[in-house]
C-alpha cells in the first residue's frame, strides 16, 4: 500500500463526478410535491432555479477552499483546518454517514426499482411475496457490489467508469427533456396556472427546497478528489462550476417538461402517494406507457453514475480521516500498484449495502436532509476563518465574498426553520439535528481524548 495518491485525474472526471453527484433521485422525484402542493408552475422553476443558486454560491466557496488546501478528504479537511480536529471529525463522520453511504443506499434502491419494475409487471402475480419483498434491496446490493469492484482496479478503470455511466445518463435525460418539450402533447397553456405564492405556499416552497438542495448535493464532490486531479488551482473551478450549471439547466429543462405534461390543478387532485414517481407519470402522459416504461428501465440503468460518483468521491474522506486518526487505519491505506483506497471503497460499500435494507427512499430522505442541510453550513462557514489564513495560497478566490456564502447560509437557515414548523417533517428534522449533536459530542469527546493521550 503507498501513501499518497498520484495526480491522475483530468477535467472530464472532474467534471463527471460533480455532474454524477448531482443528478440522482431527487430530480426524478420531488417536483411532483410541490407542484401537487401548490399548483404553481412559476414557483416551482424559480424553486430549482434558487437551488441552482444555492448550489453555485457553495461552489464557488467550496472552490477557494479546496485550491488553498488541494488535499484527499474534502469536507474533513476543510472543516478542521478553518475549526480545529473536533469540527472535522462531525463534518467527516456525518459527510461519511448521510452525505455518501445512505446516498448510495438510496439511489441503489430507486435505481433497482425503476429498472426492474416495468420488467416484472407481467409476472407481479405469479412471483413469490419473499422474492417481490426483498428483490430491490437485492439487486441494489449487488449494484454496489460490482461499481465498488470497479474503482478498486484502478484509477484510469475508475474514471472509465464514471465517464461512461454519467455521459449514458446524461444522453437519457436531456433526451428525455429535449423529446419533451417537443411532444405534441406538451400542454403550454399549463404555465398560465403560475401566480405570486401566497402565505400558505412559501411554508411549503421553503420545505421544497430541502429536497431540492439534496438534488443538487453532490456540487462538492470535485473537492474530494483535489488530492488527485491535475493542476487543482486550474481544473477545480472549471469541474465544480462547470458540472453545476449543465446540472442547473438540466434541471430547469426537465421540470418545465413536468409542468408541460401535468396539468397543475390535475395535481392538486392526485394523493400523494401518486405522486412521487413524477418523471414517470410525465412520460406516461406525453408518450403513453409503452415508452415510459422503457425510458423507466433506461432511468435504473442511468442512475447508476450517481452510485459510481457517490462511491468514488466518499472513499477518499475516511483516507484523510484515517490519517489523522480519526478513522480506522485501514482506510488510511492505497493499493500499491492501483493507487487507489481499496479499504474506504469496501467500507462505504459494505455500510450502504446495510442501509438498502433498512428502509425507504423518503424514509431516508427525510432524515438525512436536515442534517446534510447543517454540515453543508458548517463546511461553507469554513470559508471565513480559511480566507483570513495568510499561510495558505488562495490561487482561486470566491467573487463578491461574502456574499456568496452568507446567501447559502441564509437559504440554510430557511429551509431548517421551516422544516421543524412542518408537522410532518419536524420529527425527521429532530432526528437529523439529534443525530448531528451525537455526533458533536462524539467529536469533541475524540479529540479531547486523543489530546490527553487516552485509549479510544
Amino acid at each position: 500500500m503507498s501513501d499518497l495518491p498520484p495526480r491522475g485525474y483530468g477535467l472530464p472526471t472532474g467534471i463527471f463526478v460533480v455532474v454524477a453527484g448531482m443528478v440522482g433521485a431527487g430530480i426524478l422525484t420531488s417536483s411532483g410535491y410541490t407542484l401537487r402542493d401548490t399548483g404553481n408552475p412559476a414557483a416551482l422553476l424559480a424553486l430549482w432555479a434558487l437551488g441552482g443558486l444555492m448550489a453555485l454560491c457553495g461552489a464557488w466557496c467550496m472552490v477557494e477552499m479546496a485550491t488553498a488546501l488541494p488535499r484527499v478528504g474534502g469536507d474533513y479537511v476543510f472543516a478542521r483546518e478553518a475549526f480545529g480536529p473536533a469540527a472535522g471529525v462531525v463534518a467527516g463522520w456525518l459527510s461519511f454517514l448521510v452525505g455518501f453511504a445512505a446516498p448510495t443506499a438510496v439511489v441503489s434502491r430507486l435505481a433497482a426499482n425503476y429498472a426492474t419494475t416495468p420488467i416484472l409487471l407481467p409476472w407481479h402475480d405469479s412471483l413469490p411475496v419473499w422474492l417481490l419483498n426483498n428483490l430491490e434491496p437485492m439487486l441494489a446490493s449487488l449494484l454496489i457490489a460490482g461499481i465498488t469492484l470497479g474503482h478498486c482496479l484502478g484509477q484510469r478503470q475508475s474514471a472509465r467508469v464514471q465517464i461512461v455511466t454519467t455521459l449514458a445518463k446524461l444522453v437519457v435525460l436531456m433526451g428525455m427533456g429535449l423529446a419533451g418539450i417537443l411532444s405534441p402533447k406538451a400542454d403550454w397553456s399549463h404555465l398560465a396556472a403560475s401566480h405570486w405564492p401566497d402565505q400558505a405556499e412559501w411554508g411549503t416552497l421553503a420545505v421544497g427546497l430541502i429536497y431540492v438542495g439534496y438534488a443538487y448535493a453532490g456540487w462538492n464532490s470535485a473537492g474530494y478528489l483535489a488530492g488527485e486531479i491535475r493542476d487543482p488551482g486550474k481544473l477545480l473551478p472549471w469541474s465544480t462550476l462547470g458540472g453545476c450549471t449543465l446540472v442547473a439547466a438540466l434541471y430547469l429543462l426537465l421540470n418545465l417538461v413536468y409542468i408541460l405534461a401535468l396539468d397543475p390543478q390535475g395535481m392538486r387532485q392526485r394523493p400523494v402517494e401518486e405522486v412521487g414517481p413524477v418523471a414517470d407519470l410525465a412520460m406516461r402522459e406525453l408518450f403513453g406507457p409503452g415508452v415510459a416504461n422503457l425510458l423507466s428501465v433506461v432511468l435504473g440503468l442511468g442512475l447508476i453514475a450517481s452510485v459510481s460518483s457517490y462511491l468514488l468521491a466518499g472513499s477518499r474522506l475516511p483516507v484523510a480521516m484515517a490519517r489523522d486518526g480519526c478513522f480506522p487505519s485501514l482506510a488510511g491505506k492505497l493499493h500499491v500498484t492501483r493507487h487507489t483506497p481499496v479499504a474506504g471503497l469496501l467500507m462505504q460499500a459494505g455500510l450502504a449495502i446495510g442501509l438498502c435494507w433498512s428502509g425507504s427512499f423518503l424514509q431516508i430522505l427525510d432524515y438525512t436532509s436536515v442534517g446534510l442541510t447543517l454540515i453543508s453550513a458548517l463546511v461553507i462557514a469554513s470559508i471565513f476563518p480559511l480566507r483570513r489564513r495568510r499561510d495558505l495560497a488562495h490561487a482561486v478566490r470566491c467573487p463578491l465574498h461574502p456574499l456568496p456564502a452568507l446567501v447559502f447560509l441564509g437559504l440554510s437557515a430557511w429551509t431548517i426553520v421551516f422544516a421543524l414548523l412542518d408537522s410532518q417533517k419536524r420529527i425527521p428534522a429532530l432526528l437529523g439535528i439529534v443525530t448531528v449533536l451525537a455526533v458533536m459530542g462524539m467529536g469533541y469527546w475524540f479529540t479531547h481524548a486523543r489530546q490527553h493521550g487516552k485509549s479510544v
